[in-house]
């Protein structure tokens, strides 16, 4: 459920400031660490607030920093032209480094854990090995995305470098995927409520814009028009 709320909570958002975004970029990147560093906080100094407590656990988990992601991506499935792609296209770099502050919120307290852990990894299980090996390659390709969508580094940057660089951020979202079910695999097979949830939750997400994509793809072939440019 949690999943659900940071999704709609996110669209609301942006779909409310991304004009002040575009205006004022650095007010909301201090508002996204704000942010995080309220989800970090709270998560090491939980307080009996339920609503505290369930935003700082969306905060943590990522679940925020992905909504925000997932935003960034299916902008690219709707078609040029379109009033989603005309709203949103001019400040998908903006939202791309807001999403990756959130994700700090993320990464550090797991980093922070993991590191304590190095001597016993080999004890871990194979599928949280293997998701901790994408984790990996998952912060470097954030760190990639987050520079090169700062509007300095694009305008230093050639126009074809860019737009190659920028196509990471496909094998960067559809990692996400695995490294989520590196973790899910265990607690689903054991029947908990919760992952099953989670993990239906992504897989409806990545689903959607599976087929967004192919849609774009397909409309973009034939010229002609779809729902994707409502």
């Amino acid at each position: 459920m949690s999943q659900v709320i940071s999704l709609a909570f996110s669209v609301a958002f942006v779909a409310l400031f991304h004009n002040a975004i575009k205006a004022r970029p650095s007010a909301f990147y201090v508002l996204a660490a704000a942010t995080a560093c309220f989800g970090v906080y709270f998560t090491y100094h939980p307080v009996a607030d339920g609503f505290v407590r369930a935003a700082a656990f969306a905060i943590q988990k990522g679940q925020v920093g992905f909504a925000f992601l997932a935003i960034v991506m299916f902008v690219g499935a709707f078609r040029d032209g379109s009033a989603v792609r005309k709203a949103l296209q001019p400040v998908r770099g903006e939202l791309s480094i807001v999403a990756t502050i959130l994700m700090v919120a993320h990464i550090v307290p797991y980093l922070a854990s993991y590191a304590g852990m190095v001597g016993t990894l080999g004890s871990l299980r194979p599928t949280v090995i293997a998701s901790l090996g994408i984790a990996a390659v998952l912060i470097v390709l954030l760190a990639v995305l987050a520079v090169t969508s700062l509007q300095a580094v694009k305008r230093a940057m050639k126009a074809n470098s860019w737009k190659r660089v920028q196509w990471l951020a496909y094998a960067f979202f559809a990692l996400i995927f695995f490294h989520m079910l590196g973790y899910m695999m265990v607690p689903v097979a054991a029947g908990s409520p919760d992952a099953s949830a989670a993990l239906a939750f992504y897989g409806m997400v990545y689903a959607s814009y599976a087929v967004a994509r192919v849609r774009r793809a397909w409309a973009d072939k034939r010229g002609g028009h779809t729902w994707l440019t409502t």
